[in-house]
């Protein structure tokens, strides 16, 4: 136990540091002004200096220094280096500098008083006063004078002192023995103090400059003159030698004992050292000014940096000086002074530190000037030194005279040369410790590197020579590698050549023991010098020549050069450590035949050694594991002649247990970090092997070697992964039967006893270990073995990884798995339960369980089962490990990852989320796909979760419900679902539990009664009190409260900075929000303008973070403070109304949702992850005012009745919404909220009282506006898979339909000048069972009656056409664009004549609707049109007034591109006017556009006799040169009707005219840019030409002439493929290309590498509407690919080109109702007549070439691929197979693609099915002959892959995706018809005359959805059942030999 005054000592000084800095404005720490006042500071003129009279003041020191005076004088002496103030500074050195002075003369009040300071109070108190004093005078040069002066004093003060001590001393005076002995206590303070004053100027040495230390050293020189020191040496032996008995003589002799005892005799020595340590100190700052290095050691920093810096102040008189002065020390030393009693031992020592100070002092003068302080001098020091023993012997001053000599070395290659001959025989021949012998050693490497490498190599042989063989003793390796030639790549004399003879040293020595120790000090002075050079090659050397020497000195020289060169191995490289660890095998494996103990233990030290100092990051590291692995894998492999088996196996397991100890210290290394390796892989499998093989060699927990390196065992157990592969755990096939150490040592004998073992360790898995194999055996031994460590070191979970091996699932081996696993868990518990071991502590007990509850949500049933029972032993056991945050946090996250991952089965049916993961609970799981599997999962687990939590709860009922409460505290605000999570409802449920330790509330029986009060109740507290403490402190008010004139301070900073920077909701604007709302709490509170900020700011920043915040506090500011109601609702209603002006959320233009063919469509794979990402931005737009309206109509329902204000406020809002949204934009994620401000809007005027007639008339009347205002645009599908958003809109669209009926009576009669609205919501009600009923096919695609809660008139019969056609008044009279859909909606030829006439009527009402004109003109001219289509101009606006008489047309909104192109066609007539339309159409889009339709707007030349399609080529081409370009590439296509170039088309003399008139409109930059490309492009397909000669030679022969041309190519600026316009090409792989077969032709395949940018559908909306806002265009986001294109020749690609921009379109179509199904439409450009240029699908496969493989089908490929259907890897292809393979499907049935043969279907490494060759489709096929009757593919061994039957999961995931895709398309079929259409003149042999009726036919457009969908479904049944599509597969087998 520390004494009460060292605690207080310690405090004070922990006081006084803190106190140094000063706080804000103070001029004085108040601390450290506290500290002072703790002692009485001296009074004014008594301060150390003189009196007028010249006599020295002594008021401080006479008076005795209290204990707690001098404890504060050391704290503040402590602190003065850490004061940075100068003022502060000054005042502190006020304060002390008085008693520096007189420190060696203070009084002390007691003798006990000195035992507390230790060595002496003299001594500490002058050390710590001088220190604190030049520190100061250091930190702040203004006060050097003062510190300087101070010391000038003490040293005067020393003088006069010394002085008279001499001269009291001189006289013979025979006094009384009183007067003796306080002259001898006197000159012993002096003496203390001097000891403390000259170390600490040591110490400080920088604050004098060259010239003031050697003034100071001459003074102290003259105080320590040689009469002081025979004064102060009879002074001690005065007072060791007297007889008094007085106490305080005995506390004089008791510290003189003291300082001899701790090695410092006091005396004159120890002052001389003293002396000379400020005399070394100052002159070590001649040569390494820098002062900070010196920490380190004055000579060894002149080592490592190699230089000396010389001080600038320095002058050759000092230098002289100094240099002289350490002369006359070193003569005084020699010439053994009267006064140097050197009989003491110590007395020695201390001479032996001075001498070493003389050495260093008179060096750093060498070292300035050779010729002050000559070398030759300081170099016969040194070596007088060295050679006497008695010196020698001293390590310390050895050490500096060597190092001295190593430093003298660096000075001139001769005396590097003379030191290194004297090391080396020093080495050799002195009798020195190893301490010495190892500095010598050190010296010699440093000494060798001023040399040339010669005399390194030279040394090394030297020393190596010495090492002689001893008679009678040789035993040389004979397999050492360093000699072996096939072993290793060194000579017998390493990788340099010298002669063996020639070493000029020898060793002498007598004795045996003396010879190894010297030998042993030889071998570490080679390594030191090998390991000083860092260079591989002498290393290499070192080991060669140590090796060398092994077995032929003697064992202990074979020792220690095993041991040692260990040391070499981290300055070798890989092949020098190899050949080293194989000498080491070698060397113990011989030295365990011989049971020579000495060596193994040699060996085991170097291999530790290794294994220590090899670090993690180093590459040799792996090289070592590697080794050391591998080295217990290969033990037992071979039998060795000579040897039985047992004792092979015996022998084998004794080397392995020599390598578990450095194994195990060296992945203990790797534990503290963590280090990915080149082949990890590789190493795991050598360590899974090794532990293996450790089994097989019977180390076990009974053994006799298990039980010797159990500690190894378990130390390698905690580091070691689980002994399944990861990579093989989801293959069907197990590892277990390959590995072939599992076999190892197997008889029948063997065999018998693994079982016999393995039936000890798990009796009760007896009857299933008697079935199993021996490599089993060997496994679950293995896994036994680590499963028990690993459980014993603190882990008991990794047994739950091993059963993601398929033989362990199920099976024998798996009972027996579960069991080890078992006992696992209850070895763990056994020890957690001792409690003696930090990793069994409560807290890592926790952590198992969160493991194995993860394991309960395992994707494999059999982990899970494993799991639940784990976690109940634990929980049966230890029920408070679920009393921690760790453990029972995890369950209830899990809970809600479990519940969110079955609702995926809603929300995104199609893309089930694989990974799931809480960062608050710390879990994270895999998932099947499987939804039954998960709701199966989230049962089990949620039954359990209860009684275990109640386990928990019963024995901890506080501590539980705490942590629940804390988890229901923390609110997380990203919930999918709101505030739904089945986490918080089961803490909440749990929370509510009475447990049954309360026994008098257990005791109720009978009433259904809970907890739940009181749990809710100390909820709200706990949510009080950290609302309190993070919002209400930091405001500066207990309340959190805001005065009432800073709001507006707060409105004014917020507002500006929020829409400036678009932070969002940051910690201060919440923070103010919250203190501004508890302000409004108060009942009191009327501030408006604190009402207006509330509700102001989360409007401001408006996302649904900052809405739901701000509903949180309306919410409560409404119901703490009910008369404030109204005002925060008029606020609400304010900032509503500033959205809808503001276009925010719903009424935010970016919300456009346009028709498919309006946008750019893109040859592109769909991209699943921008289509969620787009569908997400939309969400987030929409979500605050979804919020809103939740809030608004919640609020409605409870205050309409309190307050006619309310009531006003919300029909004022209706009315501005409603009318906002009769414009709105109509995406179909607005579909819900759309309908749900409607919903509102009725309730308001259902329930409104205070409304008169003409207000309601009013409010209907815009209601049903609104409504109907949705069905203005085209019937939209859902957008996304999103069921639960789909049923919520059917719900909505229900409920309006009920409260329209509640309102009927409202506007049924006519009330002028009022209409009546029966007609309009009679209108409205049919459009909304229309959308119901469309909507539930949606939701519903498979089945013929609806599940679910649907509306009623869902299957009513078809629409009265009678009812429908009185309707279409009313539609016309509401909106034109609304009867134009009704067109569309309706299937009623009657309907679409009645609109038709509409609009001839009164053409001018629907020139903003591009469908109308669909509708008026159809696919022909017709004959009562002409005249419609010019218009009065008092129908047009006045800026369009330019004539008497305009054209409809000229101002009619634009049609989308390939309608506008249809135009063109003769059908049409050459109209003049809609030749015009179509071209102002065309030019109207954007050039991104039109590029998609350039094989249709060049076909359309065919018939452009008015010029208006050679007008648009040409103009458009001036500013896209990419246009122009793919313009002339299909013009050339479509120049012949033949590949050969001999049929010319018919428009060809047109097309030549348009291409001469195109190229010679482009500019002088675009013709340079032509002329780059088309050379660049020809070049390239000039190849095929050059490769025809080549046709009938090898393919090697063909592919080196490609690759020849391709190098001679030559890539410019801004050049591109044809297929890849959207890209530009950067490189070519040279090496890439590839002949292709042909029988005639060559065509080629080339890698391309292409810069791209990323498309439309990457960029979300977020990123276009920011770029909106700011004016500024998006910055464009590039990436590179690598590009294959084959390059055709003699075939026509056109009809490919067709078919690929047809799936194109297709992926548009899809992409516009968010339906996630994939295609991908690769880039084919026809370029001339019968050439082409076809992008290579990427990273796929044919399956004809895996049938070429022997892969035996689809199924398999899909298993060896992606592992077995447990894997997340198989589930995710498969997944991405059903989306793939429903699109093509659909797509394949529209447009008839035929020879499907397997040879035209590929995969990719995804999973998802390609379709390419499109050589016959719609109305040809193979032959003329239609084999392939199927509507599309679909074989057995795809519906194997989608789950193997009709009613597996995955395939009814597919026919609702067909059934899906294909009402997405229908809606579309006209634009995909016009497609084909124009192309239908081209010649191309797909088209037949009625190849358009076909294709609209196969749409079937006369079908309601539901027919549809089931006529889908039919298409689907049809082909799974086909036996054509097997036949058509054997047929290409037999005539084209592709496998199927």
């Amino acid at each position: 136990m520390r004494p009460r005054s060292g605690l207080r000592r310690c405090a004070l000084e922990k006081l006084a540091t803190l106190s140094a800095q000063p706080t804000t404005g103070a001029s004085y720490p108040p601390d450290l002004d506290r500290l002072c006042k703790q002692y009485n500071p001296p009074a004014a003129g008594a301060n150390g200096t003189s009196t007028p009279n010249g006599v020295l003041a002594s008021a401080i020191s006479e008076v005795p220094m209290s204990l707690r005076e001098l404890e504060v004088l050391l704290a503040l002496c402590k602190a003065a280096p850490l004061v940075r103030e100068t003022n502060i500074a000054e005042s502190l050195l006020h304060q002390l500098a008085p008693y520096l002075p007189e420190a060696h003369t203070q009084k002390t009040p007691s003798s006990a008083f000195h035992q507390r300071f230790n060595p002496s109070p003299w001594e500490v108190l002058t050390h710590a006063l001088t220190s604190a004093v030049l520190s100061l005078g250091l930190n702040h040069p203004s006060l050097r004078s003062l510190a300087s002066d101070t010391v000038q004093r003490t040293i005067h003060a020393f003088t006069q002192s010394a002085q008279s001590l001499v001269w009291s001393y001189s006289g013979e005076d025979d006094d009384a023995d009183h007067q003796e002995t306080e002259h001898s206590t006197k000159s012993t303070m002096l003496s203390l103090s001097l000891v403390g004053f000259l170390g600490a100027i040591a110490k400080y040495a920088r604050f004098w400059s060259p010239s003031e230390a050697f003034e100071l050293m001459q003074e102290l020189g003259s105080i320590l003159s040689e009469k002081f020191m025979v004064a102060v040496e009879g002074a001690l032996s005065s007072l060791r030698n007297s007889h008094g008995y007085q106490r305080f003589l005995k506390d004089w002799k008791a510290l003189l004992r003291h300082y001899a005892a701790s090695s410092r005799p006091l005396g004159a020595m120890l002052l001389q050292r003293g002396f000379m340590q400020f005399v070394a100190a100052s002159a070590s700052l001649l040569v390494i000014p820098d002062h900070h290095w010196l920490d380190q050691g004055l000579l060894d920093v002149i080592i490592v940096r190699n230089r000396i810096t010389i001080s600038r102040e320095l002058d050759d008189s000092t230098l002289d000086g100094i240099a002289d002065l350490a002369e006359k020390q070193m003569n005084f030393l020699d010439a053994n002074s009267d006064y140097l009693q050197l009989s003491s031992a110590w007395q020695q020592r201390l001479a032996f530190t001075v001498k070493a100070y003389i050495l260093e002092t008179f060096l750093c003068c060498s070292l300035v000037d050779d010729e002050i302080a000559d070398t030759d001098v300081l170099m016969g020091w040194l070596e007088s030194v060295l050679l006497d023993p008695i010196q020698l012997a001293d390590e310390s001053l050895a050490s500096v005279a060597l190092k001295c000599m190593a430093v003298l070395s660096r000075s001139s290659s001769a005396i590097a040369a003379s030191r290194c001959r004297f090391l080396s025989r020093f080495l050799v021949q002195s009798r020195t410790t190893s301490t010495t012998a190892a500095v010598a050693a050190q010296c010699l490497a440093v000494t060798l590197k001023s040399l040339p490498e010669d005399s390194t190599i030279s040394t090394l042989y030297s020393l190596g020579n010495v090492l002689s063989a001893a008679s009678g003793y040789d035993r040389a390796l004979n397999a050492s590698p360093f000699f072996d030639s096939g072993a290793s790549t060194l000579n017998a004399r390493g990788p340099y050549s010298h002669p063996a003879s020639g070493s000029a040293i020898s060793l002498v020595a007598s004795d045996e023991e003396t010879i190894a120790s010297m030998y042993g000090t030889i071998i570490r002075a080679i390594i030191t010098v090998a390991c000083s050079c860092k260079d591989e090659k002498i290393t290499a050397l070192a080991i060669s020549m140590l090796a060398q020497k092994l077995g032929r000195i003697s064992p202990a020289v074979d020792a220690e050069i095993v041991t040692e060169t260990a040391s070499l191995s981290a300055y070798g490289g890989p092949s020098e450590l190899k050949s080293l660890l194989k000498l080491y095998s070698t060397v113990v494996h011989q030295a365990i035949e011989r049971h020579d103990d000495l060596t193994i233990n040699a060996v085991m030290k170097a291999r530790v050694r290794l294994a220590s100092s090899i670090h993690v990051d180093s590459p040799l590291y792996e090289v070592y594991a590697v080794h050391l692995c591998d080295a217990i894998v290969s033990k037992g492999d071979a039998h060795e002649g000579g040897h039985t088996r047992e004792q092979d196996a015996k022998r084998a397991a004794e080397e392995i247990a020599q390598l578990l100890r450095p194994l195990a210290v060296l992945v203990t290394a790797r534990a503290q970090r963590t280090v990915e390796f080149e082949d990890e892989k590789a190493l795991h499998i050598l360590g899974r092997d090794a532990w293996f093989n450790i089994v097989v060699h019977n180390f076990g927990f009974s053994s006799p070697f298990g039980q010797r390196y159990m500690k190894e065992l378990e130390v390698l157990a905690r580091h070691t992964r689980p002994l399944i592969d990861e990579d093989r755990a989801d293959t069907l096939e197990s590892d277990i039967e390959t590995n072939t150490v599992l076999r190892r040592g197997l008889n029948a004998q063997h065999a018998v006893e693994q079982k016999a073992e393995l039936t000890k360790s798990l009796p009760s898995c007896e009857a299933d270990i008697r079935s199993l194999a021996y490599a089993e055996v060997i496994f679950l031994r293995t896994a036994h073995l680590l499963a028990r460590l690993q459980s014993e070191s603190g882990d008991c979970t990794k047994s739950l990884s091993y059963f993601l091996d398929p033989k362990l699932k199920n099976s024998p081996m798996g009972n027996c798995m579960f069991a080890i696993a078992l006992q696992a868990v209850d070895a763990y518990l056994v020890r957690s339960s001792r409690g003696i071991d930090q990793r069994f502590s409560i807290s890592h007990v926790a952590e198992q369980l969160l493991v194995f509850f993860q394991g309960c949500c395992h994707r494999i049933s059999k982990v899970q089962q494993v799991a639940y029972s784990c976690a109940d032993r634990i929980i049966s056991q230890i029920p408070s490990a679920l009393c921690q945050r760790t453990s029972l946090f995890a369950l209830l996250e899990l809970l809600s990852i479990m519940a969110r991952s079955c609702l995926d089965a809603e929300c995104d049916p199609y893309q089930p989320m694989s990974m799931c993961e809480s960062t608050r609970g710390d879990v994270s799981v895999r998932l099947s796909d499987d939804y039954a599997f998960r709701q199966t999962t989230l049962s089990g687990l949620y039954k359990r979760a209860r009684v275990w939590v109640l386990k928990a709860v019963t024995v901890a009922p506080f501590d539980v419900k705490g942590l629940l409460q804390t988890y229901l505290s923390d609110h997380i605000d990203d919930e999918p679902f709101g505030e739904v999570s089945l986490g918080r409802s089961f803490a909440s449920e749990m929370g509510s539990i009475i447990p049954s330790t309360d026994r008098r509330l257990a005791a109720i029986g009978q009433l259904n009664v809970n907890a739940a009060s009181a749990f809710i109740a100390q909820l709200a507290d706990r949510q009080r009190y950290r609302k309190t403490s993070t919002q209400g402190m930091s405001n500066g008010d207990l309340n959190g409260r805001i005065k009432n004139d800073e709001v507006g301070d707060m409105m004014k900073g917020f507002g500006p900075h929020i829409l400036m920077h678009k932070e969002g909701l940051t910690e201060a604007i919440i923070n103010s929000l919250h203190s501004a709302t508890a302000s409004l709490y108060r009942p009191s509170s009327r501030d408006c303008s604190l009402a207006q900020f509330v509700v102001g700011v989360p409007f401001t920043v408006f996302t649904k973070q900052s809405i739901k915040l701000g509903i949180s506090l309306w919410s409560g500011i409404i119901q703490e403070n009910p008369s404030l109601e109204s005002r925060i609702l008029l606020e609400i209603a304010m900032n509503w109304e500033k959205t809808v002006r503001n276009k925010q959320g719903l009424f935010n233009p970016a919300l456009q949702h346009p028709d498919p063919f309006y946008i750019k469509e893109e040859f592109a794979p769909s991209n699943a992850e921008a289509l969620t990402k787009r569908r997400q931005v939309i969400r987030d737009m929409l979500e605050s005012h979804y919020q809103l309206v939740q809030f608004l109509s919640s609020r409605f329902h409870a205050t309409r009745l309190l307050n006619g204000h309310v009531e006003r406020t919300y029909h004022r809002m209706m009315h501005v919404t409603l009318k906002a949204m009769r414009y709105g934009t109509g995406h179909p994620l607005a579909r819900e909220l759309h309908f749900q401000l409607l919903l509102l809007a009725l309730d308001v005027l259902r329930l409104a009282t205070g409304s008169g007639s003409r207000s309601r008339w009013a409010l209907k009347d815009q209601v049903l506006s609104s409504g109907l205002a949705w069905f203005r645009f085209a019937p939209r599908w859902s957008y996304g898979g999103d069921q639960l958003r789909l049923k919520a809109e059917i719900h909505i669209l229900s409920d309006v339909l009920q409260s329209l009926q509640s309102v009927a009576d409202i506007g049924s009669r006519p009330s002028p000048p009022l209409q009546p609205l029966q007609s309009k919501q009679a209108l409205l009600v049919l459009l909304l069972n229309s959308e119901i009923s469309r909507l539930n096919v949606w939701l519903h695609p498979l089945d013929i009656i609806s599940r679910g809660i649907l509306h009623h008139n869902q299957h009513a019969s078809p629409v009265d056409e009678a009812a429908l056609l009185k309707l279409l008044s009313t539609a016309w009279l509401e909106s034109p664009s609304l009867s134009v859909q009704l067109a569309t909606r309706f299937q009623s030829q009657s309907l679409l004549n009645d609109v038709r006439m509409g609009i001839l009527r009164h053409p001018e009402k629907f020139v903003d609707e591009p469908d109308a004109l669909t509708l008026l003109i159809g696919p022909s001219l017709p004959r009562d049109v002409d005249l419609q289509l010019k218009v009065s101009t008092c129908c047009l606006p006045h800026w369009h007034r330019r004539g008497l008489q305009e054209q409809y047309l000229l101002y009619w909104a634009p049609v989308n591109p390939i309608t506008a192109v249809t135009y063109f066609l003769p059908a049409y007539g050459n109209h003049p006017l809609i030749i015009q339309y179509a071209m102002r159409a065309l030019e109207s889009h954007s050039v991104d556009v039109t590029f998609f339709y350039v094989p249709q707007i060049v076909q359309t030349l065919r018939y452009d006799v008015l010029g208006y399609v050679e007008r648009y080529i040409i103009e458009t081409a001036k500013f896209s040169q990419l246009f122009a370009h793919q313009i002339i590439w299909n013009i050339k296509a479509n120049a012949y009707k033949d590949e050969d170039s001999q049929m010319p088309d018919a428009m060809k003399p047109k097309l030549d005219e348009v291409t001469d008139a195109l190229i010679s409109s482009l500019s002088e930059d675009d013709k340079s840019f032509y002329e780059r490309e088309f050379t660049f492009f020809n070049e390239v397909t000039s190849i095929s030409g050059k490769l025809k000669p080549f046709i009938k030679r090898s393919k090697p022969e063909k592919k080196q002439k490609i690759e020849e041309e391709l190098r001679k190519i030559q890539v410019d600026v801004g050049v591109y493929l044809p297929s890849n316009p959207d890209g530009v090409v950067i490189g070519i792989d040279r090496k890439s290309g590839k002949p292709l077969q042909s029988h005639a032709k060559a065509p080629f395949m080339a890698t391309f590498r292409i810069r791209k940018e990323l498309g439309d559908m990457e960029a979300t909306e977020a990123q276009v509407e920011e770029s909106a806002q700011n004016g500024e265009p998006r910055k464009s986001d590039t990436y590179e690919v690598w590009q294959s294109a084959i390059f055709k020749v003699g075939d026509d690609c056109r009809q490919d080109v067709l078919a690929l921009q047809m799936i194109a379109a297709f992926r548009g179509i899809f992409n516009n109702v968010g339906l996630e199904v994939y295609v991908f439409p690769y880039r084919v450009t026809a370029t001339a007549p019968g050439c082409g240029v076809i992008d290579v699908l990427p990273n796929s496969i044919s399956r004809d070439m895996m049938g070429r493989e022997a892969v035996n089908g689809l199924y398999s490929w899909f298993i060896s691929t992606f592992g077995s259907e447990d894997s997340i890897r198989f589930q995710e292809a498969r997944i991405n197979f059903v989306k793939s393979m429903a699109a093509y499907s659909v797509i394949s049935y529209l447009l008839q693609f035929k020879d499907r043969h397997n040879g035209n279907i590929m995969l990719d490494d995804a999973g998802h099915i390609l379709h390419i060759d499109f050589g016959f489709c719609f109305d040809i096929a193979p032959g003329g002959v239609r084999f392939e009757r199927a509507p599309f593919k679909l074989t057995a061994e795809m519906v194997a892959v989608m789950g193997g039957s009709t009613t597996a999961q995955p395939y009814r995931w597919f026919e609702e995706l067909c059934v899906k895709a294909f009402l997405a398309s229908r809606q579309h079929a006209e634009k995909l018809c016009q497609i084909v259409l124009v192309m239908l003149d081209s010649g191309l042999p797909c088209f037949k005359p009625e190849t358009i009726q076909h294709l609209r036919e196969r749409f079937v457009l006369d079908k309601t959805e539901r027919e549809a969908a089931e006529f889908m479904r039919m298409l689907v049944h049809r082909s799974e059942r086909s036996y054509s599509t097997k036949g058509y597969d054997q047929f290409q087998l037999l005539t084209n030999g592709i496998p199927y």
